[in-house]
């Protein structure tokens, strides 16, 4: 018995021991792990009320590897000295740049000095009633101010014919220098340009760009009821891809969102076209829509906001099947800039006429590309799949030409030769009269767009260059995300039956020039203000100039504040994937993509300048975008970001 109970005695006490060592392991590894978050909230002692930077965590993290070494980012002051790594052109006002224009032959000052970097005004001549090859503004020199002026020393004493190869100064700065002059615009000067065409019978050409889809409700009032309409969204190169059938997915998002703001008759849309005039995909196929559905029974008009990508599809259509081929070459290409407004006045070029024979000989030069074509997609494919480049994964397209003007052969060196006149086009000629025309309207400036209040520098961090590749982030209650200075979303609450899951996943499709910033509810404000003009929030830029953050409006919220609810249509799909609830786009900086926990309630509060372009998407124009982030970071709000593209069903 004494054995027995000796026996007994020494395994609780083994028992007992093996006890304590399994708790001081547990503890041991608890405090590894609370030191590991301590070191994460650590690095954001010198900036309070901030839980997440993502340029600090970009930016400044990979410098001196601060997660590693566990110590604080740098304060504000001492990040003064950091810089965008966007290269910026130099928005100087150039010298000498008259001497870029063929009949310029020197300008003098009132004093009588040479002053070749501003010319000289002169109210005296009378304005000309020649268009400008960039933007259709008639040629003068009367005001700097306005649309369509050129220095006198350029415009004085020039015949029509010379006249109708120039640019006016503000389409010269814009193609040559990259920089945008104000000029005075009057705002009822488009909505008189657009209706010209009421009661015209044409076809309109819709173009809205699918990153923001802006569309100018009033469209339809100054269309008609019974206007023939083309859908194209453009700018499809830059949207992630979620599945193999995506496009099919932004082609119904595009039609319902156009229907339901623009109140057009689905009888009226003849087509809906997806494409991109930067990379030229989907122009030929536009082409041969345009051929088979409207052929060649009128004019048509390219309608749109601003910066929608109008004047580059003029061009691409200029270069194309759509033109004849002997006009191609006398008409200049439009202004085309990531400024809103380049054209102010209406640019045409003919139609070239789809007979029978040249429908054909199109298609036959169509078909024996489609080897061509096939092989180069399938290489871009293999590349994307070894290298995971993303500029191999964009859409692009190739637009070729069927018909080919014939020039006539004459020796150089014979008398006969002669001086070569300045060759325009002649809208007089017979050949002309009857003919069909494509007209570049003006973009109208969209209530709801914030492009008006940035500047050039800003602008050009606004608008993406490559495929946007999605940021998520994890937002609980009283958090708040910013989105660079241009926008702002409140998670007032989120009450989920899982209490683990009481937080917001968000996905922000925007530049990645633009910072994401998150901070707490209460505090907002203060930090809104304190870090306006800095580089954790990135626009609108401070560069040195007070005034600059004087007149920026600030953010206003909605209304009435978004309600939101998950259901069983944005439940769980094969392999246990989940497709977001819905979108909420803010205005020109981009939109955000809401994945709510399984069976929960959120409430949010969204801000931008004036409120503007505030809107509810449903459904999601990434539904599946949860494929496209990595996971979660350990100890922080965001996920580990990832390629902006899958090939999956």
């Amino acid at each position: 018995m004494l054995k027995t109970f000796r026996l007994t005695k020494t395994i609780k006490k083994s028992i007992y021991v093996c006890a304590r060592l399994q708790t001081a392991m547990a503890s041991e590894s608890q405090s590894a792990r609370q030191k590991a978050f301590q070191a994460a909230k650590h690095r954001y002692a010198n900036y309070e009320h901030v839980h997440h930077s993502s340029f600090l965590e970009v930016q400044v993290g990979p410098l001196n590897d601060f997660r590693q070494r566990k110590i604080a980012y740098p304060s504000l002051e001492e990040l003064c000295h950091v810089q965008h790594d966007e290269t910026l052109s130099d928005s100087t006002y150039p010298d000498n740049w008259m001497e870029d224009y063929e009949f310029y032959e020197g300008a003098k000052d009132e004093l009588g000095n040479v002053d070749s970097k501003h010319g000289t005004p002169d109210r005296t001549v009378p304005p000309s009633k020649v268009p400008c090859n960039g933007c259709g503004a008639h040629l003068h020199c009367a005001n700097s101010s306005l649309p369509g002026y050129i220095p006198s020393e350029i415009f004085r004493g020039r015949s029509q014919t010379e006249l109708q190869t120039i640019t006016c100064q503000r389409c010269h700065f814009l193609k040559h220098y990259n920089i945008a002059l104000d000029v005075e615009i009057e705002p009822s000067s488009y909505v008189e340009t657009i209706s010209q065409i009421k009661d015209r019978f044409a076809l309109a050409i819709v173009i809205v760009d699918v990153l923001d889809m802006f569309i100018w409700p009033n469209m339809q009032e100054l269309l008609g009821n019974k206007r023939p309409v083309f859908i194209i969204g453009n700018k499809v190169d830059l949207l992630p891809r979620d599945s193999n059938k995506y496009l099919e997915h932004v082609k119904k998002c595009l039609l319902q969102q156009f229907t339901e703001r623009c109140g057009f008759d689905a009888l009226n849309i003849k087509n809906v076209s997806l494409i991109s005039a930067k990379t030229g995909y989907g122009i030929e196929e536009l082409i041969t829509q345009l051929h088979k559905i409207w052929q060649y029974k009128g004019d048509v008009y390219l309608l749109g906001c601003t910066n929608v990508g109008k004047s580059t599809l003029f061009n691409i259509l200029l270069n194309s099947d759509y033109c004849r081929p002997e006009a191609s070459e006398l008409i200049r290409k439009a202004t085309a800039c990531p400024w809103p407004g380049t054209t102010l006045q209406l640019l045409k070029f003919p139609i070239l006429r789809p007979s029978d024979l040249r429908v054909y000989q199109r298609y036959q030069r169509l078909f024996a590309e489609r080897t061509q074509r096939a092989a180069l997609d399938k290489l871009r494919r293999d590349q994307v799949r070894e290298t995971g480049a993303v500029t191999a994964a964009q859409l692009i397209g190739q637009v070729g030409r069927t018909f080919e003007q014939r020039h006539d052969v004459t020796d150089a060196f014979s008398m006969a030769a002669g001086t070569q006149p300045i060759t325009t086009l002649n809208e007089k000629k017979r050949e002309y009269r009857e003919a069909r025309w494509v007209y570049d309207t003006p973009g109208v400036m969209q209530p709801d767009q914030l492009t008006p209040l940035l500047t050039t520098e800003e602008l050009l961090l606004l608008h993406p260059t490559k495929m946007i590749r999605p940021r998520a982030y994890r937002l609980r209650s009283s958090m708040t995300l910013f989105l660079a200075g241009l926008a702002r979303i409140d998670l007032l609450s989120c009450q989920s039956k899982n209490a683990d899951l009481d937080w917001l996943k968000v996905f922000v499709f925007a530049s990645p020039n633009l910072p994401v910033l998150i901070a707490d509810t209460e505090q907002a404000d203060s930090v809104y203000h304190r870090y306006l003009g800095t580089p954790l929030l990135g626009i609108p830029r401070n560069d040195n100039n007070e005034m600059r953050l004087e007149r920026w409006p600030g953010l206003k919220p909605k209304n009435e504040d978004i309600f939101l609810k998950s259901n069983l249509e944005h439940g769980n799909i094969k392999g246990g994937e989940r497709k977001l609830n819905c979108d909420i786009t803010l205005s020109s900086a981009g939109w955000l993509g809401l994945l709510l926990p399984e069976s929960a309630e959120c409430t949010v509060r969204v801000w931008t300048p004036h409120a503007r372009g505030i809107y509810v998407r449903e459904p999601a124009l990434i539904p599946l975008a949860d494929r496209l982030v990595g996971k979660h970071i350990r100890n922080s709000l965001a996920y580990n970001t990832s390629k902006p593209f899958v090939f999956r069903k």
